[in-house]
């Protein structure tokens, strides 16, 4: 974990939500990218499309829970890096996640429990 490289976004979900397992180290690792919209304030302007970045677990629940126009806070933290066409891409990569509104809450309950019985999260992690 970065500490000292912290960022939080609050923001609606917006365009495809990507999903895919990737090869990290030789080993399977599940992936979610969402692009989110940020409202403008007195001071800025509406941010569109800021890439926002999901790994493991986090990756698996996320893809259960959001849909387009979800609102999510989101604690992580600035990457930059090349994707495939060796663009650079900043992104933030979330360490935490709190669905605020329009998330499926019964399908992302389900995930959650399957995670469970399958010994990938502890059984007494509370829904978020």
């Amino acid at each position: 974990m970065v500490w000292n490289n912290r960022v939080a976004v609050l923001g609606d979900i917006t365009g495809d939500i990507y999903y895919d397992v990737i090869q990290i180290n030789h080993q399977a690792v599940p992936f979610l990218r969402v692009y989110m919209v940020i409202n403008e304030t007195r001071e800025s302007r509406e941010v569109k499309g800021l890439r926002i970045v999901f790994y493991g677990t986090d990756a698996e629940l996320a893809e259960a829970y959001l849909k387009t126009g979800s609102r999510i806070l989101v604690q992580g933290h600035l990457q930059m890096r090349k994707d495939r066409r060796n663009i650079i891409v900043v992104e933030v990569v979330s360490e935490h996640i709190f669905y605020i509104r329009s998330f499926d809450a019964e399908r992302g309950s389900q995930r959650l429990n399957e995670l469970r019985a399958a010994g990938r999260l502890p059984s007494g992690s509370e829904e978020r």
